[in-house]
């Protein structure tokens, strides 16, 4: 064996364990020592996808939970929906076993040879329920490299026992005995099992049971991973194929993508209330702009980072922006010592000269030299009016965002909230995106009302606090890095994330508040957009900036990333790539503490357009 083998083979083996969570597991035939003789890159890209579905099947699966199958039909079937649901569930917060696993699906799809089943008699029922599973737990359709024509034929057979069961099946993912108990439900639809008939009606009423049961049970750990999985799992499926962003559920019917919000999504995660001011309670009415209006508040929440995700996942997402800071610590270095100048310079103190007492003034003392008779001239040093700070940091957490230029906006809070600390600034990181694609709830709920028009915004708000003003860096340092977490990043409402980041700053005692909003590009929500005037959010975010910039309690600015904000903030900055964020963050603050003369001015302007 080769030198490059050896090290491929110790490496999978050492993936194997850690990925199990059992430093004694077996490795499977394939990963013994003699086949690894001439092993290919091909042959190695396999093996990756074979370790982690092998790994993540011995992780998840009990063998005491197995329900037992009479029909060989059965136990086939039902044992390729368990490891699809391991591989599902396991791989939700790990992008590279999610790819590897993929992959491994495109091959075996190739092997089949899927895309040439046309009816749907070409396809085996054992693989038509596992894709349509994988489909259900994932929340989205499959890449048509995976599935077939066929498959949209068996799509179309579906009867609503087989569909209630699919969707049980999504929402028992992370509880293998409901899962199973769904599993048995789902091929007695389908008339594989001599237990129940197909479409009994006791089968249909302990399915609807079970998932009632499995909403309630779920923890929001779980529930938060899953979902965030989806999302993160539907990203790499979608954009390998068009390099473009597609959103999740985005393929199914609107009555699928409801009912499948409606499982487990309510309550899934703990919402972070006030956090530590009252004022962000979402339940309490805020004054819109004029022509404004919400269809639903009942499913928004204000929720700290930390609530999204467990501590284990915190630490491994704050590890990847330490990561991605020791990259760049030269220019991370670099752009807080000259912000740190700029802001200490504001707060060094001033002389006065020609004063009769004080310091002697060594510059004048040429002059007494050459004539005597002059008095000794002195300096005093006098403290310059440098008011209380506060800064708050809006970062957009659309799925747009996703890449580059959300981790360069993470590492960017980092360091500005360290090095403003310093200075005696402080700094607030908040965030704003939806709960779900596509309305998720207060959808649904409008679709139940009979669809009024012009219902108004209609989607599920989420707006997340990273770290609070009071809240020392150190404190909030892991939460910085739930920025990088796959699946978070969806839809962005601008306008009332301002609004409630504007509010937060109001109650601050500090004389002097700045809010920095970071963007690219306008708000996006396709479910309000559909019900109302595709401009509705757009609107709607001009005149809030038209009154938070005649507003003389704050001071707002934005940086527009690969996209013009200027058509919306006047004082604003648009650049060309996220590389270039940082550097402009500490321009646009340093040019802050610097006021110009035309400040005043500009505030006058702003209120007369907002008269007008």
């Amino acid at each position: 064996m080769t030198v490059k083998n050896e090290l491929f083979h110790k490496a999978a083996l050492a993936t194997l364990r850690t990925l199990s969570l059992d430093h004694d597991i077996t490795a499977p035939a394939e990963l013994q020592i003699e086949n690894f003789h001439k092993f290919s890159s091909e042959q190695q890209a396999k093996m990756r996808g074979l370790v982690d579905s092998y790994a993540l099947r011995h992780r998840y699966h009990n063998e005491a939970l197995e329900p037992s199958f009479s029909e060989p039909d059965a136990r086939l079937i039902f044992d390729g929906l368990e490891q699809a649901r391991c591989e599902i569930y396991g791989s939700r917060h790990f992008a590279g076993v999610r790819a590897n696993l993929f992959q491994r699906l495109h091959d075996r799809s190739l092997q089949l040879k899927t895309s040439e089943m046309i009816r749907r008699d070409d396809m085996p029922p054992s693989l038509a329920i596992e894709l349509l599973a994988r489909e259900a737990m994932l929340g989205h359709k499959l890449d048509e490299t995976i599935t077939a024509p066929a498959l949209e034929r068996w799509r179309e057979t579906l009867t609503p026992q087989a569909k209630a069961a699919f969707k049980a099946l999504a929402n028992s993912q992370s509880d293998q005995k409901k899962f199973s108990e769904a599993g048995k439900a789902l091929l007695a639809s389908f008339g594989l099992t001599k237990d129940q008939k197909p479409g009994s009606g006791s089968d249909s009423n302990n399915l609807e049971q079970g998932t009632d049961e499995s909403q309630g049970s779920e923890s929001s750990t779980e529930s938060s991973g899953t979902d965030e999985g989806q999302s993160s799992e539907q990203q790499i499926v979608k954009t390998d194929q068009t390099g473009e962003e597609s959103s999740a559920s985005g393929d199914l019917s609107s009555e699928e993508i409801e009912a499948l919000l409606t499982q487990g999504e309510h309550g899934d995660e703990k919402a972070a209330g006030p956090s530590d001011n009252d004022e962000t309670s979402l339940s309490e009415p805020i004054k819109f702009a004029d022509g404004y209006q919400i269809f639903t508040r009942e499913f928004d929440e204000i929720i700290a980072a930390d609530d999204l995700c467990d501590p284990e996942e915190l630490h491994f997402l704050r590890e990847q922006l330490d990561h991605q800071l020791e990259r760049t610590k030269d220019f991370v270095s670099r752009l807080a010592h000259r912000l740190q100048r700029r802001l200490l310079a504001q707060q060094q103190r001033h002389w006065s000269f020609d004063e009769e007492d004080g310091i002697l003034d060594a510059a004048r003392l040429p002059r007494i030299v050459s004539n005597p008779s002059l008095p000794l001239s002195y300096k005093q040093e006098s403290n310059t009016e440098f008011k209380e700070t506060v800064v708050t940091l809006l970062i957009d957490n659309s799925g747009s965002m996703r890449g580059l230029p959300i981790t360069t906006a993470a590492i960017c809070s980092d360091i500005l909230a360290r090095t403003l600390e310093r200075c005696g600034v402080k700094v607030e990181i908040l965030g704003f995106t939806t709960r779900t694609w596509k309305g998720g709830q207060s959808r649904f709920k409008w679709m139940q009302e009979g669809r009024p028009p012009q219902p108004g915004r209609l989607n599920d708000l989420r707006h997340i606090i990273y770290k609070s003003a009071d809240q020392p860096w150190r404190h909030a340092r892991l939460n910085l890095g739930l920025m990088l977490r796959d699946g978070l990043l969806k839809e962005n409402i601008d306008g009332e994330a301002l609004l409630w980041a504007s509010r937060r700053l109001k109650m601050r005692p500090e004389h002097r508040r700045i809010l920095m909003v970071i963007s690219d590009g306008a708000p996006v929500d396709d479910s309000t957009a559909s019900a109302n005037m595709p401009d509705y959010l757009d609107v709607h975010l001009h005149k809030v900036i038209a009154r938070l910039q005649a507003d003389r309690a704050i001071e707002l600015l934005a940086i527009g990333i690969g996209h013009d904000v200027t058509r919306y903030y006047a004082n604003s900055v648009t650049i060309g790539s996220a590389e270039d964020l940082g550097d402009t963050m500490v321009t646009q603050l340093s040019t802050l503490f610097t006021p110009s003369k035309n400040t005043a001015k500009t505030r006058v302007n702003n209120r007369k357009k907002l008269a007008l």
